[in-house]
């Protein structure tokens, strides 16, 4: 594979002016993603080291997620009408990577009423799908996740994707520039600070809340169900624009959360770059949490009460059809027993580690137990 330089493959204008000829089309939608998408190509050519394969991927990346702006936008010049969906107290599961969010949002996604994202929507949102059980963007999405699969082989156990299940709205936020996915696949500090500094900005949350009002345009359920660790440090953000959110915030101790996404952000960087710090990530991702955790707290203080419900990633995994009772019963959802059977399948389906153990530690990432206790102890309920 012949050097691949990110100055040429990864430059601002070079990649937004092909997404305009390989679509034929022209508006971006609202300015405010060309500041973070500026900063993030930036940190990418200058500090990521990206080996040739990780310029491919990101290029490629970032044209699925311009060239997805346009359609967007074309989609609704189509359909105005889109613009009116009602998006009515949407289900949110927050919480740091590794805290259960995952299988609470599986188990949620079982209730026939609901409407929750697929991947193949996330990677390709527009235009607005007519059926969630027959588009072609399924078979390309499926190729999709052979093809990464190949090239991060540890991904599955880790975090196993799948075309037609439920998926975080990492894949929708992506759309902004302005989510920390960027941060798991680059090491990209230029960037992290810069979005440390904006992630609970609502107009990310204002061009989110327009793709779900167009992926709900036709197919539309009693409630959107969805989730994202992202939503953790956004959560004003989200307030803002869903006031009437409600929310299941999980927990579980740091010193089991840190390893793991330490792990994960090691999986998706190594297949990015030759050069994989694991003493680095450690670090990283010890300060960016712990300042989420301490932000996302105040945050919650202030905020309506009622709107959250506390979930122990003990309980869940213990006892999760009692957990998602309780949750229902809080927030006010309809629950059945159709949606209970379908859990019940679902649990036997899908045993813990079906697709190996996902095996970390934090002194593999220069952590220590006892500090990291301390540090985050009380910041959460």
């Amino acid at each position: 594979m012949s050097k691949l330089s990110p100055n040429i493959a990864l430059n601002d204008e070079a990649l937004l002016q092909k997404a305009a000829v390989q679509t034929g089309l022209s508006d971006f939608g609202d300015d405010s993603f060309r500041e973070p998408y500026s900063v993030l190509l930036r940190s990418l050519r200058e500090e990521a080291n990206l080996n040739t394969q990780g310029v491919i991927l990101l290029q490629r990346t970032i044209l699925r997620l311009l060239t997805n702006r346009l359609r967007t936008e074309a989609a609704f010049a189509a359909h105005p009408e889109m613009a009116q969906t009602p998006v009515e107290q949407p289900l949110y599961i927050l919480g740091f990577p590794r805290t259960g969010t995952t299988l609470l949002h599986n188990l949620l996604a079982c209730d026939p009423a609901s409407r929750w994202l697929r991947l193949w929507e996330g990677l390709h949102p527009a235009p607005a799908p007519e059926s969630l059980e027959d588009d072609p963007r399924i078979a390309q999405t499926e190729a999709f996740v052979a093809g990464f699969e190949k090239i991060a082989p540890r991904l599955a156990s880790a975090h196993k994707l799948n075309a037609t299940g439920p998926e975080e709205c990492l894949w929708l936020m992506e759309h902004t520039f302005a989510d920390f996915i960027f941060e798991l696949r680059a090491d990209i500090p230029g960037y992290s600070d810069w979005i440390a500094g904006h992630e609970a900005d609502a107009v990310w949350y204002r061009y989110y809340r327009r793709q779900l009002q167009m992926l709900g345009w036709k197919c539309r359920g009693s409630h959107w169900v969805c989730k994202a660790p992202r939503h953790l440090p956004g959560l004003a953000g989200l307030l803002e624009v869903f006031p009437d959110a409600r929310i299941v915030q999980t927990h579980r101790g740091a010193e089991c959360v840190l390893p793991s996404i330490c792990s994960l952000c090691e999986i998706t960087r190594s297949a990015a770059s030759d050069m994989v710090d694991k003493a680095a990530i450690g670090a990283h991702w010890y300060r960016r949490l712990l300042e989420i955790d301490r932000h996302s707290t105040e945050v919650r203080a202030a905020a309506d009460a009622g709107q959250f419900l506390d979930v122990q990633y003990a309980d869940l995994t213990g006892d999760p059809i009692s957990t998602v009772q309780r949750i229902y019963e809080t927030h006010g959802y309809a629950y059945s027993d159709g949606f209970e059977e379908r859990m019940k399948q679902w649990l036997a389906d899908n045993r813990q580690h079906k697709h190996g153990p996902h095996r970390y530690s934090l002194e593999e990432y220069g952590l220590n137990a006892e500090t990291v206790r301390q540090d985050f102890e009380g910041a959460t309920p």
